[in-house]
């Protein structure tokens, strides 16, 4: 059984995130890189679906769903709920995380 630590200590540039779901993923960048990369990729396509970042980014869509939620409990992003979907879109009245 693979264990956090084991993860951890076999990718020593990564970082181990758990995400509210309970997913874990190891990721190289830090979270405000990762959430600019995620604002930029939205605003450069108005808005995305899971479906839709994950294709853009070439990320597992497991992934891309956790990103997008990250985005919008960070108040970086808003949610649409619709009969075809849920789409994110920036939040245009929050700045973006610097640095």
């Amino acid at each position: 059984q693979l264990t956090e630590k084991a993860v951890v200590s076999t990718q020593s540039t990564g970082e181990l995130k758990r995400f509210s779901s309970g997913v874990l993923v190891v990721e190289g960048d830090n979270f405000n890189s990762v959430m600019r990369t995620l604002v930029d990729t939205i605003t450069e396509n108005t808005c995305v679906s899971a479906l839709t970042l994950s294709s853009i980014m070439a990320i597992p869509l497991m992934l891309a769903r956790e990103r997008l939620m990250a985005g919008e409990q960070h108040g970086l992003l808003c949610r649409d709920e619709t009969e075809e979907g849920i789409f994110f879109y920036k939040n245009l009245f929050v700045e973006e995380p610097r640095g």
